[in-house]
């Protein structure tokens, strides 16, 4: 587990030396010299957790708001890229497989 102090506000400092940004909406995870470790995250917590864990937490998020349906969208982005970071490529394989099978299905249904 690794030590999170705030700096100001939307800049993190990690005890290994990274440090976690805020730019917009979206949370980064810097190395010291400023290059891009991992990144776009939905939240803090989100970033936290993939510095002490090297993966990101899927949450439940309220999909009824137009807000709600954004950030899941971006947490399950920041999981197969995390997942894929790790050497897992599973799960962003069977991603691309699904989407794949439903555009087959679409294209196969519509003729065109």
């Amino acid at each position: 587990m690794v030590s999170i102090k705030k700096i100001k506000a939307g800049q993190y400092a990690v005890g290994d030396g990274r440090f976690i940004i805020k730019d917009g909406s979206s949370w980064y995870v810097v190395t010291a010299e400023g290059k891009a470790d991992f990144g776009p995250l939905p939240s803090l917590a989100a970033g936290k957790e993939y510095v002490n864990t090297g993966s990101t937490p899927l949450g439940h998020h309220n999909t009824g708001s137009a807000y709600g349906r954004h950030q899941s969208k971006k947490e399950f982005n920041a999981y197969l890229a995390s997942e894929a970071q790790k050497g897992n490529y599973g799960p962003a394989i069977l991603w691309m497989l699904l989407v794949g099978v439903v555009c087959l299905l679409l294209y196969l249904v519509r003729g065109y």
